[in-house]
């Protein structure tokens, strides 16, 4: 029995070692003006890109973030860098102090029985005044199986941006 107990102990400490722990330096303060554009998509999903930049412009918003409204349209196609120019200059314009964009690296649902979703992405706050990022940060979290991508994208932004 007291084996058993030692191999379970020694089991959670081997588990516990492979846990890898991020630190978040400072977010920008919420006196900030900000503007969100649709991230790179990286993936094989379609339009992952506008996906994750309306999720992570609702969750700041309900944070109390102040958030431009916005500064793109969706589209059926993926975005061209003269899209994301346009965005980028319209933003500046209409008051922006911190510009929120990034790159969707996942979002799909995993293979196999479960079908759990992954999504990873890559967050960039970019100061309009000093010309300079001021903040990233890469996300990653996969759900359970009854969990919809929409879902865990929420959740990994709920957890980072307070």
């Amino acid at each position: 029995m007291k084996s058993k107990i030692f191999v379970l102990i020694l089991s959670v400490f081997f588990v516990l070692g492979c846990t890898q722990v991020s630190r978040v330096k400072v977010l920008p303060t919420k006196k900030n003006t900000l503007a969100v554009i649709p991230f790179e998509n990286y993936t094989v999903t379609p339009l992952a890109g506008y996906r994750v930049a309306s999720i992570l412009e609702g969750v700041l918003r309900s944070k109390g973030y102040k958030v431009l409204n916005r500064v793109w349209s969706y589209s059926d196609q993926e975005p061209t860098e003269a899209d994301f120019k346009k965005w980028w200059n319209k933003a500046i314009k209409e008051g922006a102090t911190l510009i929120v964009y990034g790159s969707v690296n996942e979002f799909r649902y995993k293979t196999g029985i479960d079908g759990e979703p992954a999504v990873s992405v890559t967050v960039y706050f970019y100061n309009v005044n000093t010309k300079k990022v001021v903040w990233s940060a890469t996300l990653s979290k996969s759900g359970l199986s009854f969990q919809s991508l929409g879902t865990v994208s929420q959740e990994l932004f709920d957890k980072i941006f307070k």
